[in-house]
């Protein structure tokens, strides 16, 4: 059997004194005095005392804890808000619980049961499938504050995201300022209904007046630098003459780099490429990447901001915010 948890009643047992001014010192309470707070607190230590936070949150009906849901715990964009997201809540007085569905629903929605069960105050969400929304609405209907960290400025949710369809049509007017008509567009986000970055960049296509066959779209097996590798052979099946690639992620991109590389392709001389995020990796590739810079700590900083306003105000009735960044371009060899 494993150690039983010490109680207040411990503290109390081992210092003489009762457990209301064990619990008031606990709570650093200015109704004890400094010595005897000290002394309490130091027993505390020395036993190994910590407080029961879930008992605590019945009581108060508050848990000081945020929920995280990500969609992939590899992605480094998502972990860039994620460590951004706990140290604002960190500094606020909140604690984090985080969870990854790996683009899959189910997932999703048992990491919803698991923070509920926690009775979090509130949860940000990258969503597994933006055409499958009811049950994060459901949630919000009980009352928990949530905020997705996704461009759904329809869904009835607050929202706090980087306008991606921006950033891709900015990324395919950069190419096409370049002269490249043959253009291909390596999207990850397709395989979770995220055309976001599709439509942008067909919006580019549009606005320029060029017809729909300039773009051809790859849909790869996932995010990865190896999955962009994989992509970048049916990028060269379906249309030979292509003279730029675009990419949902970093990651892709500096996969097609290395494809390019491994057949001789000069970038980008031969061939463009452009990735999206801005990501460490992209300006430490080889060549340098341009990419569309993706605002994270923004984000992130913006998200738990409304956050903390929902929690404190308890309105869940207010009409959703919608705050959505506009990303720039970071131009670097590679186009």
């Amino acid at each position: 059997m494993g150690r039983a948890r010490v109680r207040l009643q411990d503290i109390a047992d081992a210092t003489g004194y009762s457990m209301n001014t064990v619990s008031l010192a606990l709570r650093d309470s200015p109704r004890i005095g400094a010595l005897t707070r000290a002394l309490i607190l130091k027993e505390a230590e020395r036993l190994n005392y910590f407080p029961n936070r879930i008992a605590r949150s019945l009581v108060s009906q508050a848990s000081n804890t945020v929920g995280l849901i990500m969609t992939d715990i590899m992605n480094p964009t998502q972990t860039l808000a994620a460590r951004t997201i706990e140290r604002k809540l960190s500094l606020a007085g909140y604690g984090m619980l985080f969870a990854a569905s790996d683009c899959h629903l189910d997932n999703e929605k048992k990491a919803l049961q698991w923070f509920q069960s926690y009775q979090v105050d509130g949860i940000l969400i990258y969503p597994a499938d933006r055409t499958s929304l009811d049950h994060l609405k459901s949630v919000r209907a009980s009352g928990i504050p949530m905020i997705l960290l996704a461009s759904l400025p329809d869904a009835g949710l607050d929202v706090v995201s980087v306008d991606n369809r921006i950033g891709a049509c900015r990324a395919i007017d950069h190419l096409l300022s370049k002269g490249h008509r043959r253009i291909a567009i390596i999207d990850g986000g397709n395989a979770i209904n995220n055309t976001e970055k599709l439509m942008g960049a067909k919006q580019a296509i549009a606005d320029a007046g060029l017809c729909d066959e300039v773009l051809s779209l790859i849909i790869p097996e996932g995010n990865t630098a190896a999955q962009g590798y994989q992509a970048m052979d049916q990028v060269s099946r379906l249309d030979p003459k292509v003279t730029a690639v675009f990419t949902s992620t970093d990651s892709l991109a500096i996969g097609a780099l290395r494809w390019c590389q491994t057949h001789d392709i000069a970038v980008p001389d031969e061939l463009a490429v452009m990735g999206y995020d801005n990501t460490e990796a992209a300006e430490f590739s080889s060549p340098p990447l341009s990419t569309v810079h993706y605002a994270a700590d923004e984000v992130s900083n913006i998200a738990v901001d409304r956050m903390i306003e929902l929690i404190k105000t308890g309105d869940t009735d207010s009409e959703p915010a919608i705050e959505r960044i506009r990303p720039g371009l970071v131009i670097r060899s590679t186009t």
